[in-house]
């Protein structure tokens, strides 16, 4: 058989999942019993290829202790593709018992693998079902689900969101797309909000797939919060945020941050506006919670609004007038972006649609920079003239101070 058909025949479905992984879990505590307690545990996952790649197996390593186990539990996976059959069957074992369940079997078709099989849940057979979703280069997502009416309904007791680690221990990050939120804040409830963003929802937003590129005190508004996070692409950007939105660790938190809160829809989808105006990858990893908050320097972003897509001009003028300029005030750029007109594929979460913008990033060297900028005769003359083209407004400069566990710093 040629390499083109033994690709199309399944056989390497599996691939992608070869490598080193972190896990976070999110497993119901009881499953059949129409609860919604959910228990948060992290793991890492190291898979191998078998067999010439016919099948593959997984050693699963967790901090998590099953009720009356005095261990870590641990837990192992192999799978096989059934060459006669063109299929795979999964079977599962874990350290409680170190016994191999029946297998599920099944296959993908369009990204998405589902595999079945009859099991047993505490000596009650039940009809279980995993799905396999959210496939990238970095990111993968895991669910478990059963079903004691012969599939007529399903509970889903079991997440596993998977992000690889590269070999120095980092995540490794595709911003794609990218969302700028900028928040409005009740009167003095802005560092509360950060609080606890920062102990609760940066780990727990990565781990279902997003990147937590920057979060900011705007300087300039005691009662603004703006941050930004990043996506490998539109499909899993609607994966993930389903999956925080609409996880355990969202549900626990979400009253305390919307009563920080007025206004949250200030949101704009945003894409590189060329292949090398995309963001630099950190220099050094984010600090971690609760560590010493230094000094974040000062970002700005320039908020560009336009009569007509960047593409059909602007950019073009930002880069031969506009751009220049910026060095010479202080200001280091960073990363140029543009709207992205791609459906918004989250509803739940709205964005400012048929807005189009150009954005920019500076880190500054001070946080007088962006003033001195806007007060230049040549930065002026050059607001001006666009405004009489392509410019809706004045270029809004916001000057941002990073929180403590933002990455992007000045």
């Amino acid at each position: 058989m040629s390499d083109k058909h033994e690709a199309a025949d399944g056989r390497h479905d599996f691939d992608f999942l070869h490598g080193r992984w972190q896990v976070r879990n999110e497993r119901l505590r009881q499953r059949l019993a129409g609860s919604e307690d959910w228990d948060i545990f992290h793991a890492t996952q190291t898979c191998e290829p078998v067999l010439g790649g016919l099948g593959n197996v997984d050693a699963f390593l967790s901090d998590w202790r099953r009720p009356g186990q005095a261990e870590d539990f641990q837990g192992m996976t192999l799978r096989l593709f059934d060459l006669p059959r063109r299929r795979w069957n999964i079977w599962w074992a874990g350290s409680h018992d170190g016994v191999l369940e029946p297998p599920v079997g099944g296959g993908f078709a369009d990204g998405v693998g589902v595999f079945e099989g009859e099991l047993e849940h505490e000596g009650r057979p039940v009809r279980a079902r995993f799905v396999w979703s959210g496939i990238g280069a970095n990111t993968a997502h895991w669910h478990q689900q059963f079903s004691v009416d012969g599939g007529a309904t399903w509970e889903t007791n079991w997440h596993m969101w998977l992000r690889r680690r590269d070999e120095d221990g980092r995540l490794p990050h595709e911003d794609a797309v990218i969302e700028l939120r900028r928040y409005t804040l009740k009167p003095g409830r802005r560092d509360e909000l950060i609080e606890l963003f920062e102990r609760e929802f940066v780990e727990s937003q990565e781990a279902v797939g997003m990147h937590l590129i920057g979060q900011f005190r705007e300087l300039d508004d005691p009662d603004r919060y703006t941050w930004v996070r990043g996506f490998p692409s539109h499909a899993l950007r609607a994966e993930s945020l389903q999956g925080f939105y609409g996880g355990p660790t969202w549900k626990r938190h979400r009253d305390a941050a919307n009563a920080t809160m007025i206004d949250s829809d200030d949101v704009r989808l945003l894409k590189p506006a060329r292949a090398h105006t995309a963001l630099p990858a950190a220099a050094r990893e984010r600090a971690p919670l609760g560590g010493a908050d230094e000094a974040g320097g000062t970002i700005c972003i320039g908020v560009c609004e336009l009569h007509a897509p960047a593409q059909d001009g602007f950019l073009e003028r930002f880069e031969r007038e506009f751009a220049p300029q910026l060095s010479a005030a202080g200001l280091e750029l960073l990363g140029v972006y543009v709207s992205d007109d791609t459906p918004n594929r989250f509803p739940r979460l709205p964005v400012r649609e048929g807005e189009p913008v150009l954005v920019w990033f500076a880190r500054c060297a001070d946080a007088g920079a962006p003033p001195r900028l806007a007060a230049q005769p040549q930065w002026r003359a050059a607001v001006a003239d666009a405004l009489l083209a392509e410019l809706k407004a004045a270029p809004q400069l916001l000057r941002l101070a990073p929180t403590a566990r933002s990455e992007l710093r000045g």
